[in-house]
């Protein structure tokens, strides 16, 4: 009895020690060998907080968060995979020798970190060296805008997962304002997909087929680009037509939620140019049209580019756009694969010159299988969509003289 006492005395302590030990070690690691020198608290968590912090942090647009290590790690394979297919950070654009102002900022080296931590079991780090907390931005990142206009309430219902609202809101400006930036604050960020802020067109505008003025195409995580001398007009008394995707995701499918956003309008006191839209329309398209689809337009005016859109009701098609001086010098402006939900305005870092003359060349690969999309990636009726071109616009200003 005596020798089993001893035993027992023996042992706890050791049993004690190697349960401190496996509390320390993260979880995820204790079967998996540790290959990965870069750790969660010190390596990735800065990266997150950078580049992700905006949605994937509680109650954010994205479905998880990624701000602690415990909420990280059971995603690692799936940050490998997005990163891999280049649909993290979430960016349309390839490569390009034009660079845009609103591209993601993530560099290869932070890029190389996280894969070299995804395949390398993931390690926490020191458990004593937590990061710090990241919350949910709520504020306006360019600070309290020149004018703010309350959207109406709108609930998802628990039963309902998606719906597209469009609202009319009346500016009550009592003069002519110049709009350097627009944006829009969430009043529930889970929910709030995109939305397209335009200026209501008169009713001779409404029997064109010339598109919104769109002041601002918003994605969640991305800032308002500010313009420098170049502003849109507003005039006195206008309205505004706001179109907001909601969508739940599936951690909050069955429950009622609702939401009150807001818009942020930022004003310049003068202009030297006023934005104006460029825009290159095809023939009609329908869900039969043959792939790919190819037009083209030439510039009738000096123009410089400050950003281009493309038509957000092909969610479905990869795209190409080339200019073609009329020297005939060829320059390829972007090449992208259109992704639902992800419609935005490309800011160019550099205006880009448009001479008159210059020859737009647009060529659209549709995806046959799969019917034309809205923004909000539900698919449209064949009879919404036939007879409709396909757009894209530049934002552009007059050329200064050479």
């Amino acid at each position: 009895m005596m020798a089993w006492k001893r035993y027992v005395r023996g042992i706890l302590p050791l049993a004690v020690l190697l349960g401190g030990l496996a509390l320390n070690v993260g979880i995820g690691e204790a079967h998996r060998p540790i290959t990965s020198k870069y750790t969660y608290n010190d390596d990735i968590f800065p990266i997150m907080r950078d580049h992700c912090g905006r949605c994937h942090v509680p109650d954010g647009v994205a479905p998880m968060s990624l701000m602690t290590y415990k909420d990280a790690f059971p995603w690692g394979e799936s940050l490998r995979t997005e990163l891999i297919a280049g649909h993290m950070p979430p960016w349309n654009a390839q490569a390009s020798p034009i660079r845009f102002k609103n591209a993601p900022t993530i560099s290869a080296a932070e890029v190389d970190k996280i894969l070299v931590w995804a395949t390398g079991s993931t390690p926490q780090g020191d458990p004593q060296h937590l990061p710090p907390p990241v919350t949910l931005q709520r504020d306006w990142p360019m600070g309290k805008p020149d004018l703010i206009l309350g959207l109406p309430n709108t609930t998802l219902a628990s039963d309902k997962s998606e719906t597209t609202e469009e609202f009319t809101v009346p500016t009550k400006t009592t003069a002519p304002k110049w709009i350097s930036a627009v944006d829009l604050r969430p009043g529930t960020p889970a929910i709030v997909r995109n939305a397209t802020i335009s200026v209501k067109m008169d009713k001779a505008d409404s029997t064109t087929i010339a598109p919104e003025r769109v002041l601002e195409i918003w994605v969640p995580g991305e800032d308002p680009v500010a313009t420098d001398d170049a502003a849109f007009q507003l005039a006195a008394g206008a309205e505004l037509v706001v179109r907001v995707h909601y969508l739940k995701s599936y951690v909050n499918d069955g429950k009622e939620m609702s939401d009150r956003s807001a818009v942020g309008l930022y004003f310049t006191e003068s202009a030297s140019k006023q934005i104006e839209r460029l825009v290159v329309s095809s023939a009609s398209v329908t869900p039969t049209s043959p792939v790919p689809l190819t037009f083209s337009q030439v510039v009738d005016q000096d123009v410089q580019a400050l950003a281009f859109s493309p038509d957000p009701a092909l969610s479905n098609a990869s795209l190409q756009v080339d200019t073609v001086s009329p020297s005939g010098v060829r320059t390829s402006v972007i090449r992208m694969a259109a992704r639902p939900n992800w419609t935005r305005r490309y800011w160019f870092e550099q205006p880009l010159g448009l001479p008159r003359g210059t020859k737009i060349e647009v060529v659209a690969v549709l995806n046959g299988a799969d019917p034309l999309l809205p923004p909000s990636g539900t698919p449209l009726p064949a009879q919404a969509v036939g007879g409709s071109p396909f757009r894209i616009v530049f934002d552009v200003v007059p050329r200064p003289a050479l």
